[in-house]
C-alpha cells in the first residue's frame, strides 16, 4: 500500500493521446468554422489496465461529442509533482488533473485551484450524494476545490486458519485485542509472527498504521488550530506504549520489521510470515491471483478500535481544475461527463476491490457483496491535519517521515515512549514554527 505526497520524480510512465472529431473544425449554423478547443487531462495511471482503457475511451467520446481535442496523459504517481511544478512555473497548466487530497489542500491555500462547488452540486443532483468524508477532505470554507473520484479502502487482513487454531473465533475488535492475538499466535521457532507492522523510515504503511492507532487513543500528530502542536499528550504516549509492547515486550513482529519498506508487510503476509496486517485491496488481488489457498484462509475486518473509536487513514483520489486552466468551462463539463453514474459504475467495478466509489448508492451494488468492508472503511476516514483540517505543514511533517523516524529509534534503542513523544513534539513544533 502506498500513500504518499509526491516529492520526487522517478521514471515517467505517461501515455499521451489526442482525441477529437475527424475534422479540424466544425461548421456552425452561420457557415463559419468554429474553432475546436483543446482539453488537457492528466490522470493517474492505475494498476488495473481495464480502468485506464475505459477512462481513455471516455475521454475520446467526450471529444467527439463536444468538438474538442482531448489530450490525455496517464501519469505514474511519483511523476505528478514535478510535472505540476513545471506547469505552474510555465503557466501552461492542464485543464483537469488528478490530485491526492493533500495536494488539493496545498494548492488551494496557494490560490492555484478553481472553486468547482457548482460542478460538484450538479453531479450530486444528477447522480446522488458523494461520501461526506471524501467531500470534507477537499472542502475549504464551505467550497469544493476538487471532485472526489475514488477511494482506496484500508482494512485488516488476517489469517482465519491461524487465529482459529489459536482459539480465536474472529479478528480483533480493539487494538488491545490485536496485541493479545498477535502475541498468542507468534511462534518465532516456526518463523510466524502475529503483527505485520514495520518501521522502516520510508515505510508509509507503518506511518499510517501508527497514525490510526494514535488517533484511536485520542492522540494527535498535528494541531487543532493550525498552530499549537499537541503530540506530547497522555493519549499519544498510551498508543506509543502499546506499539512498544507489541514490538519489544511481546516480540510479535518479525525481527526485520524495523527495516521494512512499503512492500515489507505485503511480502510478509503473502509468504505466511505474519498473521495480521493492514492494507488496501491491491493486496487481496495479489493473494487471489498468486495463492488461492491463502485467499481462502484470508479474512477481512475493520481496523481495530481504540478508546475513542475506529480511525482509518483516508486515501482519496480527486479530479480538479487549475484556476488558470485555458478551458475551465469545458473542464467542468468533462468532470460531469466522467462522473455520470451509468458509466462511472462500470469504471469503478473494473477496479474492485481497490477502487471504492465516490457515490454512496454504488456501494450497494452486488459486485461489492464480498468486499463491502473496503467501502465501509471510507466512513471512518481521517486525514492529515486531524483533529484540525489539512495544513501544508502537516504534509511537510509527513514527508519528513518524523513519525517513522521517531518510532524506529524508540523501538530500536528501547527509548521510553514518554521521551520519544517529547522528541517528536519538538521536531514537529519546529516545522510549524517556520
Amino acid at each position: 500500500m502506498k500513500k504518499k505526497l509526491m516529492t520526487a520524480t522517478l521514471i515517467t510512465l505517461s501515455v499521451s493521446m489526442v482525441f477529437g472529431c475527424s475534422n479540424n473544425n466544425a461548421t456552425g449554423t452561420t457557415g463559419k468554422k468554429e474553432q475546436k478547443k483543446t482539453l488537457t487531462v492528466w490522470m493517474k495511471k492505475l494498476l488495473v489496465e481495464d480502468q485506464n482503457k475505459l477512462f481513455v475511451e471516455r475521454a475520446k467520446q467526450f471529444g467527439v461529442e463536444n468538438n474538442a481535442d482531448v489530450n490525455i496523459e496517464l501519469i505514474a504517481t511519483d511523476d505528478f509533482y514535478p510535472k505540476w511544478t513545471a506547469a505552474i512555473e510555465s503557466g501552461n497548466v492542464p485543464d483537469v488533473t488528478q490530485f491526492g487530497y493533500q495536494v488539493v489542500g496545498e494548492f488551494q491555500q496557494k490560490g492555484l485551484l478553481a472553486d468547482i462547488s457548482d460542478v460538484v452540486k450538479r453531479i450530486e443532483e444528477k447522480n446522488g450524494p458523494i461520501y461526506e468524508t471524501m467531500k470534507k477532505a477537499i472542502t475549504y470554507d464551505g467550497k469544493q476545490y476538487a471532485l472526489p473520484y475514488w477511494a482506496e479502502g484500508t482494512v485488516l487482513f488476517y489469517r482465519k486458519d491461524i487465529l482459529k487454531n489459536a482459539g480465536f473465533d474472529g479478528p480483533p475488535k480493539t487494538w488491545e485485542e490485536f496485541r493479545k492475538i498477535a502475541k498468542a499466535v507468534t511462534d518465532s521457532s516456526k518463523g510466524l509472527y502475529g503483527a505485520g507492522i514495520g518501521f522502516g523510515k520510508n515505510d508509509t504503511d507503518a506511518e499510517w498504521q501508527t497514525r490510526a492507532m494514535i488517533w484511536s487513543y485520542g492522540g494527535s500528530l498535528d494541531t487543532s488550530d493550525g498552530k499549537t502542536v499537541k503530540v506530547n499528550s497522555p493519549e499519544t504516549i498510551e498508543a506509543a506504549k502499546l506499539i512498544r509492547d507489541i514490538f519489544i515486550t511481546d516480540k510479535s513482529t518479525p525481527p526485520s520489521a524495523l527495516g521494512w519498506d512499503d512492500s515489507g508487510n505485503n511480502k510478509a503476509y503473502l509468504s505466511g510470515q505474519v498473521a495480521m496486517t493492514m492494507n488496501v485491496g491491491s493486496l487481496l488481488n495479489s493473494i487471489k491471483k498468486d495463492n488461492p489457498e491463502l485467499y481462502n484462509n484470508t479474512g477481512l475486518a475493520m481496523l481495530p478500535a481504540g478508546p475513542k473509536g475506529t480511525f482509518i487513514p483516508g486515501i482519496s483520489n480527486n479530479l480538479g481544475i487549475f484556476k488558470n486552466a485555458k478551458n475551465p468551462e469545458l473542464a467542468g463539463k468533462f468532470l460531469e461527463y466522467v462522473a455520470d453514474a451509468s458509466w462511472y459504475k462500470t469504471w469503478v467495478e473494473k477496479g474492485v476491490p481497490l477502487a471504492a466509489p465516490m457515490l454512496t448508492k454504488l456501494a450497494d451494488e452486488p459486485i461489492w457483496n464480498d468486499y463491502k468492508i473496503f467501502v465501509d472503511s471510507t466512513k471512518s476516514y481521517t486525514f492529515l491535519g486531524y483533529p484540525g483540517g489539512f495544513n501544508p505543514k502537516s504534509g511537510e511533517v509527513y514527508n519528513l517521515r518524523y513519525v517513522n523516524e521517531t518510532f524506529q529509534e524508540m523501538l530500536g534503542k528501547n527509548i521510553p515512549p514518554e521521551k520519544a513523544m517529547q522528541d517528536l513534539q519538538t521536531k514537529i513544533e519546529e516545522v510549524f514554527k517556520k
